[in-house]
């Protein structure tokens, strides 16, 4: 009869513990990549900015840092279909759309860089930008 300790080998065991080890990486490039960000952000003032597009083309541009008002307007596309924006404070959010998944409306308020609304049927993207170290060739943008 066959037990369990007889089954696992020493290789067995260090093969696993050094792929348990390795899932860390990802965790470890991310905190480094996002702590010499926040050294280069200290140097300069940062402003966080939203960034509203339809179809690739810049829409509208909106400076979040230190805005204390309320705004709704409306985003319309060449079919006639449109996306109700909502600015509260530093914060920003699609209230509402015609499209008929409504998808785009449960992303909720962005406020940190980085941070990501799509509305696909109406191809809108809401993007939260900071202006502090940027540089457009470090940027992924695929279709």
């Amino acid at each position: 009869m066959w037990t369990f300790s007889n089954m696992i080998k020493r290789w067995d065991i260090i093969i696993t513990l050094f792929l348990v080890l390795l899932s860390f990486l990802p965790i470890i490039i991310f905190s480094y990549q996002q702590a010499e960000k926040t050294n280069a952000e200290g140097n300069g003032e940062p402003q966080t900015v939203a960034v509203i597009s339809v179809n690739n083309e810049e829409v509208r541009r909106i400076t979040l840092t230190g805005n204390t008002e309320t705004e709704v307007f409306d985003i319309f596309t060449d079919d006639g279909d449109y996306n109700t924006i909502e600015v509260r404070g530093e914060s920003i959010r699609i209230k509402g759309a015609n499209c008929y998944d409504q998808v785009c409306v449960q992303f909720g308020f962005l406020s940190r860089p980085g941070e990501t609304a799509v509305c696909l049927p109406h191809k809108l993207v809401l993007e939260i930008q900071s202006t502090a170290g940027e540089n457009i060739d470090d940027m992924i943008i695929s279709s």
